[in-house]
């Protein structure tokens, strides 16, 4: 008589339960290892500044040169504002000015880096404007110049002001100046307040000094890695006091308050892309592309790796919209919004986006049961043994077709587990 051979269903079951928790093991393992790799571009001392009653600036560094954006709103569960970096060129440092928000606003927000969104430890940053707007006084402007630690070449670098509890930052021009206009954000500061200014290059390195308000107007030359302490300093009356390299209006308007490299912001910086986050799924091969900005501006759009290219120009209300000509082939893809200022400086928006439009139904019907044909009695005549018949078995447990199934199905999970986490080990 033919022994069958019979494994516990129980094994069969313990065996893929461990291939599913080793899979999810090594899947989170390969998630903390590309973490890891990103590390070096993860934002770094983020500080929010300029604060007024309609606008922020946000501020950080990181440890590679990389490209920024922060995605913000009013309401913490929907950040659907994007601002972006003008400068094409990625960069070490950063800085943001987040416009147009209503008074005594809070407002959250996230920062991007390389494609890659970061947060606060798993929460948004915040901030909040100012009630009102400030009162204009007696104009003060602080002016300097950064040196790398080599105290020849300018240092690229994000100048910090802390007075009476109150940020201000700029970012320094090529030449290494830099200016802050102290009364476009605060009235009055008493002659005895010290003025702490603190200087980040990124791996550049940074530093400190501090200064009062009568000598502020033209900050002695800082070298990035040393401590200053100009509290002795007297009005910027000595000539033989180092002068620093910018030329410093006598009144600055709103709309100059974070500009040093480039000329004053204007409207057409205001053209927005809000039909797409960096990032996002889409299922559609033929999007439309859309979002506001200035009436009359002629917008360049055009879409990669799937070259295709097109322009538009804003309506009379400030909308715009463009589509590609031909559907785009299912993949990543990167749209850009190029235009022009009144000033002549060319801008662009760019977004990263992922076609993933399937060829055919996402699902499949299938019937719900399946109608096995069963041996029944007929009506036919059949012989008959005349010996007893022999009782039908009980079904046993251990059936060796079912615990075999398991098993290869836990053996399978567990194999490609481990495969794709040596391949993301490997690439990391």
């Amino acid at each position: 008589m033919k022994k069958n051979i019979k494994l516990p269903t129980i094994l069969g079951i313990i065996i893929l339960s461990l291939g599913l928790v080793a899979g999810v093991f090594l899947i989170n393992s390969r998630q903390i290892f590309k973490l890891g790799a990103q590390s070096e571009a993860s934002p770094q001392s983020v500080r929010v500044s300029n604060i007024t009653d309609t606008s922020v600036t946000v501020t950080w560094t990181t440890n590679i040169e990389t490209s920024g954006f922060v995605k913000w709103g009013e309401n913490i569960s929907k950040l659907n504002q994007i601002s972006s970096e003008e400068a094409e060129d990625k960069n070490f440092i950063h800085s943001m000015d987040l416009i147009d928000i209503k008074p005594d606003s809070d407002i959250f927000f996230v920062i991007g880096s390389n494609n890659e969104t970061y947060d606060n430890n798993s929460l948004a940053w915040q901030a909040k404007t100012n009630t009102q707007p400030t009162t204009q006084g007696n104009s003060l402007i602080a002016t300097g110049t950064i040196l790398q630690a080599d105290a020849k070449t300018p240092a690229n670098a994000l100048v910090y002001l802390s007075i009476n509890g109150i940020i201000l930052s700029n970012i320094t021009s090529y030449e290494g100046s830099w200016i802050i206009p102290i009364t476009n954000y605060i009235a009055s500061i008493p002659e005895s307040s010290v003025i702490e200014i603190t200087v980040s290059g990124g791996p550049l390195g940074t530093s400190q000094a501090v200064i009062y308000p009568k000598a502020v107007k033209s900050v002695p030359t800082i070298v990035l890695g040393k401590t200053y302490d100009f509290r002795t300093l007297e009005a910027n009356n000595n000539n033989n006091l180092p002068e620093s390299s910018v030329s410093v209006p006598e009144s600055v308007d709103k709309s100059s308050r974070f500009e040093v490299t480039k000329p004053s912001e204007t409207n057409d910086a205001n053209v927005s892309l809000d039909s797409i986050d960096n990032g996002e799924i889409i299922t559609t091969t033929d999007p439309e592309f859309f979002g506001k900005g200035p009436a009359g501006v002629t917008l360049e759009v055009s879409v990669e790796s799937d070259p295709q290219s097109g322009t538009t120009t804003t309506s009379s209300n400030g909308s715009w919209s463009w589509s590609p000509p031909s559907n785009l082939e299912p993949g990543e893809h990167t749209v850009t919004v190029k235009w022009t200022d009144a000033t002549g400086i060319i801008r662009t928006i760019q977004r990263n986006f992922v076609v993933s439009a399937s060829e055919g139904p996402a699902f499949e019907s299938t019937p719900s049961a399946s109608i096995l044909p069963t041996t029944k009695p007929t009506s036919s005549p059949v012989s008959v043994s005349t010996s007893s018949s022999s009782p039908q078995p009980v079904p046993e447990t251990g059936n060796l077709t079912a615990t075999l199934g398991l098993f290869i199905m836990g053996l399978g999970i567990l194999l490609s587990s481990i495969y794709v986490w040596n391949k993301e080990y490997a690439e990391t």
